[in-house]
């Protein structure tokens, strides 16, 4: 049984390495350079190991698209443990933001991915599901603003969908200008946007 055991982690866990190593691709060639060959290298394995896990190149990248959106969701997640209301709302939104080097590369590959989904239905589904998820997500943190607020409206759909696309549109910004937007930028902007739904600003950065 224990044997059986190690089996099963160390299938999950070769099945991460080339994940990572497909983002890592990703993020310095774009998808286009993102052949299994290339995968396999970067993760330091045969093309038949890639094989052996993954059934095609489109098999790996809607696993790398899944890690991608799980690793912003675990990094929110994390910061959002004790705060509520408002201040919940505020340190959601920050996280999301692309302020740093993980948050600048992460861009990179999303707007990649968004790229190569537009002939692709499976990552357009994915891309889609997890978008979902996000704005799910957002719709409880901005009620829970709303109430400690005393905020009548608007539509807590309505916010999330606008934070979401006004955070796309820096993401896709900086993805291709790295250097031309600065995180205190970022938050003035993303401040405007808030102020104008009548939340408290993000105090951050």
């Amino acid at each position: 049984m224990l044997a059986s055991m190690s089996k099963i982690v160390n299938h999950s866990a070769r099945r991460l390495e080339i994940v990572d190593a497909c983002l890592r691709v990703v993020s310095r060639a774009g998808l286009s350079g993102a052949t299994t060959r290339e995968i396999a290298k970067e993760a330091g394995v045969s093309h038949g190991i890639i094989s052996h896990y993954f059934n095609g190149k489109n098999e790996i990248l809607r696993a790398a698209l899944q890690r991608s959106y799980q690793q912003l969701a675990d990094r929110i997640d994390a910061n959002l443990n004790g705060l509520s209301g408002a201040e919940a709302l505020q340190q959601a939104v920050y996280d999301a933001l692309p302020v740093d080097d993980e948050g600048r590369v992460g861009e990179q590959i999303e707007l990649a991915f968004w790229a190569y989904a537009i002939g692709n239905p499976e990552l357009a589904e994915e891309r889609w599901r997890s978008y979902t998820e996000w704005r799910r997500a957002l719709e409880l943190l901005i009620k829970g603003a709303q109430a400690q607020e005393h905020l009548d409206g608007p539509d807590p759909t309505l916010v999330a969908e606008t934070i979401i696309s006004t955070l796309d549109g820096l993401g896709a910004q900086v993805a291709m200008y790295p250097d031309r937007i600065p995180a205190k930028r970022m938050v003035e902007i993303m401040n405007a946007m808030l102020a104008g739904f009548g939340f408290v600003t993000i105090t951050n950065a």
